[in-house]
């Protein structure tokens, strides 16, 4: 293996960095965020930077990049005050990608890729029908990172709407048999391999696998 200094890091090609960069924490989830515009066109965007931030009450947080050019979602978000979150499965990958695009604000991401909205506990802000992992979240908190100019914002859950049969009677979420995609960097994707659950780790007690 090579070792390399920050300095030759800060030195590769911008477009090499920033893939290399975005994929070193691994895969993560993929959710699509609907929103809506004030003049009622449904917004849909793709998010990977989405992080647990607690149970009680449950809280999510979404990393936004920096406002220096149009965020429809940030801003749709901030204006209603809502939004949902969609689990993307592996059939919906191409269509969650394109989503991504630049699309101008008076365009409804949902009609162009050709997803369905779905309107839920009286929320302005559409899902996606086609996700078997619907939430609807508002914005509780707002947190500028000042080294790179990203946003945080902490969501708070209102309403989830899931099928229990991929939820076992413990509250384990079966990805895998959802179908959960994950995103690797920029644009690459990939499916759940068999997951491996432990029983709680304690100092001195061999470690007990739980049933999936």
């Amino acid at each position: 293996m090579e070792v390399f200094s920050i300095e030759e890091i800060e030195g590769w090609d911008s477009v090499y960095r920033r893939t290399l960069m975005n994929a070193v924490s691994g895969p993560r989830s993929l959710f699509l965020m609907g929103t809506s515009h004030s003049n009622g066109i449904p917004n849909l965007g793709l998010f990977f930077n989405i992080l647990h931030v607690g149970a009680h009450p449950p809280l999510l947080g979404v990393l936004f990049r920096p406002l220096t050019v149009p965020r429809h979602s940030y801003s749709n978000l901030m204006q209603n005050s809502e939004c949902t979150l969609n689990l993307v499965t592996e059939n919906l990958i191409p269509k969650a990608h394109q989503a991504s695009a630049n699309f101008a604000e008076d365009v409804s991401e949902f009609e162009a890729v050709g997803l369905a909205t779905e309107y839920h506990q009286g929320y302005r802000s559409p899902a996606v029908a086609e996700s078997p992992l619907q939430m609807g979240l508002r914005p509780i908190e707002e947190h500028q990172i000042k080294t790179n100019g990203t946003v945080l914002v902490v969501l708070k859950l209102e309403w989830m709407r899931l099928d229990s049969g991929f939820v076992s009677a413990e509250g384990f979420l079966r990805l895998e048999k959802m179908q959960a995609a994950v995103s690797n960097g920029l644009d690459g994707y990939a499916g759940l391999a068999r997951s491996q659950r432990y029983a709680y780790a304690k100092v001195g007690e061999p470690l007990r696998k739980k049933e999936m």
